[in-house]
């Protein structure tokens, strides 16, 4: 299958006649996710700025609450989104080039904004309680992030009422508690409840895994980052169905100001509230995003046990060792980042002394 900035792969099931997940393929090469950043801009050069950035192509979108103006700017397959709040700080979110192009015309005239850090929250904090799961909002889980080998997988489910009691009757829960030859089934059985666009699967390689937690690592950015990037783009692709979630909801893994400050940028999603819990898997929409990223998660190593001829362990086992050390002697070091997360300690068990090969 060639390379593409997105590409959609739809796994047919002839015999039993299912629809399948569109599973979207992420080459990262030509559009690297940014931080978000905020300026400070002096009234008399908000209108000099906004001129400045259609001259280089900015479109102006729809406004949001507060905002004097929104500009959306494209450089090939990336995006930047600009927006000039009435207060006078200007957010900059997206992807480079893009956000890079914006980036540099805002620094000729604003003063950048220190982010702020979270204070630490009070031992005695209430624990999180997430809404109604019949609610219409959209839940989100990984699969594959603590495997070596494989592809890290997020999807998102949109769930209203109807869908949520359909979905328990079929047994859907949080995809640990089941087989993998049960969570293969109930991954077909919720393709044919969810229709096309209330579901998305996002599939980042690990070849490409890799290159991005290299880049995040140099940034001084850890898995989160990646986590929330990647979360991001589940929420995002059902999003652009025009799909109006009351909420988004997903297991504690990070800072959940990075997926807030990534959604801000849509003005369909201003104040849709991102609720970050443990054990967010309760939720049914949760539960069926977390069977659909692992039903995804086992396809992909399936399908490259076939090329390698020879099955693609789980986990971080000694199985995956000897597999790992095996592959290495057939194709060398560097050839392992194609099928495994070579930043993982598990490397250096590998080839000893190695250290992490991304």
């Amino acid at each position: 299958m060639s390379s593409a900035t997105r590409r959609a792969y739809f796994d047919r099931n002839a015999a039993a006649h299912t629809r399948e997940t569109a599973i979207v393929y992420v080459d990262l090469a030509s559009r690297e996710p940014r931080p978000t950043t905020t300026y400070t801009i002096a009234k008399d050069d908000r209108e000099r700025l906004q001129r400045q950035f259609g001259s280089i192509g900015g479109i102006h979108q729809p406004l949001g609450p507060h905002e004097a103006w929104r500009v959306r700017l494209a450089d090939g397959a990336s995006h930047a989104t600009a927006i000039m709040y009435q207060s006078g700080k200007l957010v900059i979110a997206g992807h480079a080039p893009a956000f890079d192009q914006a980036v540099a015309i805002a620094e000729a005239v604003g003063k950048a904004v220190a982010a702020k850090r979270p204070s630490p929250a009070p031992s005695t904090a209430a624990p999180v309680q997430a809404p109604s799961e019949n609610e219409p909002h959209i839940g989100t889980d990984e699969a594959g992030k603590g495997d070596f080998f494989g592809p890290l997988v997020t999807a998102g489910v949109y769930v209203d009422e109807r869908t949520a009691q359909l979905l328990r009757a079929l047994g859907v829960r949080d995809s640990k508690l089941v087989s993998d030859r049960e969570l293969r089934g109930l991954a077909r059985n919720i393709r044919d409840v969810v229709e096309d666009d209330k579901r998305a699967v996002i599939i980042v390689a690990p070849k490409r895994y890799n290159e991005l937690y290299k880049q995040m690592r140099s940034e001084g950015k850890n898995l989160n980052t990646l986590l929330a990037w990647a979360h991001t783009r589940a929420i995002e692709d059902l999003i652009g169905h025009g799909l109006t979630p009351k909420f988004i909801l997903s297991d504690q893994f990070g800072d959940k100001r990075y997926i807030e400050n990534r959604l801000m940028v849509d003005t369909r999603l201003s104040g849709v509230p991102v609720i970050q819990m443990h054990r967010a898997e309760a939720d049914v929409g949760v539960a069926a995003a977390s069977i659909l990223a692992r039903d995804a998660f086992l396809g992909w190593l399936e399908q490259a046990g076939k090329r390698l001829g020879l099955t693609v362990p789980k986990g971080a086992s000694p199985k995956v060792i000897q597999t790992g050390k095996l592959l290495v002697g057939r194709m060398g070091a560097d050839g392992l980042k194609d099928y495994a997360k070579v930043s993982f300690k598990t490397m250096n068990q590998i080839v000893p002394g190695s250290g992490p090969v991304a």
